[in-house]
């Protein structure tokens, strides 16, 4: 079984930078992180692995998830989350050493939603700081696909 929490950041300040790679989290941005960090933890979730977006703002969600979950292993920074295509994203998935079952990424729309789109069917478009837990049926991300996906629960701040 493998499990994937796909997040989308929560709010972001527009007028932080000029540049959105470099917009930060509001206030209330960060307190949303650390909200819903707080409701994996309680929920006894061990992630093996962050991956992340390397943008400011996913970057600092990626280190309240990590640092509320105790995940004392780095945080991994994939450049596909910030700008890449859903091909690009899925294998980036599927060459996930095996030895991880419960892998987090942190990255933006419209691409973390297809991700959610393409194995559950979730529709929606994923709202800042919004957890998906997706369940695989099988032992091996290689061989993660929608027929063995299961979306098991949605977190919100």
């Amino acid at each position: 079984m493998k499990t994937l929490y796909i997040m989308r950041p929560p709010q972001k300040d527009e007028k932080s930078s000029s540049d959105d790679f470099f917009l930060t989290l509001t206030h209330q941005g960060e307190e949303e992180a650390l909200c819903v960090a707080k409701k994996l933890s309680a929920k006894g979730v061990k992630a093996d692995l962050i991956v992340s977006s390397p943008s400011l703002r996913t970057e600092t969600t990626s280190m309240i998830l990590a640092n509320e979950l105790k995940i004392e292993k780095s945080i991994m920074y994939n450049e596909v989350l910030y700008q890449g295509y859903l091909e690009e994203l899925i294998e980036s998935v599927n060459f996930t050493f095996h030895t991880i079952d419960t892998l987090i990424l942190v990255g933006h729309n419209p691409l973390i939603s297809n991700l959610a789109n393409h194995f559950v069917g979730y529709k929606e478009k994923l709202k800042m700081g919004v957890v998906l837990e997706i369940e695989f049926n099988t032992s091996s991300w290689v061989d993660i696909e929608p027929s063995n996906a299961k979306l098991i629960e949605i977190i919100a701040p």
